[in-house]
């Protein structure tokens, strides 16, 4: 997966998912602790294990609960970007997550985060807070408040030695080639423009005028920094924001098509099954509990 980082510096980030995944999973086995790895523009790239803690799949259930674990998810790695050192926090469930910084060069390229735990099953406010959570998110006050209890409890010297270990870790992500880092001014550009105007008529043509270069030019750019062709691109960057949509909120499914440029409803539905294998209100169904 390719990723435009921000910065001084046009950095352009290839993510190995599978050799990650596979980090992430001997990090959970190890620990026994939530982890996903997530971009430097605060999206979730992939996560271990596959099935999540109770009390946070109910949370997510709702379109406003999975609005606010993400609020504090971008909140914890803004904090972590800020200080370039690992950041731990309660959630807004009252949960405690840890973002650790992933670098090049001083430049964020990404975080790993850990958690999904508490210190203690008692810890003060915690019945006041599951009350609260039931009544605003709908969700049944018992359920929460066992799923609260059956949380694994980590001390602060487990957690901050697990957050040593993801730092230790991190500086030899792109040296295994888990993590690969290229610059290149044209392809962080147009990388830019088809993100900021997915919701457009996005054509060779049109892009070839706007960044002054030929279709061959182009072509060679597209298959070497994104590795795929430039419309499988385009696309590509239409099904992920179509699918962060469907996951984040409630619009309805014409609404997204056409915030990812793609107006017509029928096509859209026709366009993102033939790319995700399911149609967008499955999709949305079945990730209803996504993680972190």
């Amino acid at each position: 997966m390719l990723v435009k980082v921000r910065g001084v510096q046009a950095v352009i980030v290839k993510f190995n998912i599978e050799q990650l995944d596979n980090l992430l999973y001997q990090f959970y086995l190890l620990t026994g602790m939530t982890v996903s790895v997530w971009d430097a523009n605060y999206n979730q790239l992939s996560y271990q294990p596959r099935e999540i803690k109770t009390y946070c799949r109910l949370i997510k259930e709702s379109a406003e609960g999975r609005k606010r674990c993400l609020e504090s998810d971008k909140h914890v790695c803004a904090a972590c970007a800020q200080s370039l050192k690992p950041e731990t926090h309660y959630c807004h469930a009252g949960i405690l997550d840890t973002a650790v910084p992933i670098q090049y060069k001083r430049q964020i390229l990404g975080f790993l985060m850990f958690g999904q735990v508490t210190k203690r099953a008692d810890e003060p406010g915690a019945t006041e807070r599951t009350d609260r959570l039931s009544g605003e998110l709908g969700i049944d006050r018992e359920s929460l408040q066992k799923a609260y209890r059956e949380l694994d409890q980590f001390d602060n010297d487990k957690i901050q030695a697990a957050a040593m270990i993801l730092k230790a870790a991190t500086r030899y992500l792109w040296l295994s080639e888990y993590i690969e880092v290229e610059y290149s001014n044209h392809a962080s550009k147009v990388n830019d423009y088809i993100h900021e105007h997915i919701g457009e008529k996005l054509t060779v043509q049109r892009l070839c005028e706007v960044f002054d270069m030929s279709k061959n030019k182009l072509y060679d750019l597209s298959n070497y920094w994104f590795d795929m062709p430039i419309g499988d691109y385009i696309n590509s960057v239409r099904i992920e924001r179509a699918k962060q949509l469907l996951i984040e909120t409630d619009y309805p499914i014409g609404k997204i098509g056409e915030i990812v440029g793609v107006i017509d409803y029928n096509y859209f539905t026709k366009f993102f099954k033939a790319h995700a294998g399911m149609s967008p209100l499955k999709y949305r169904k079945s990730h209803t509990a996504e993680p972190f």
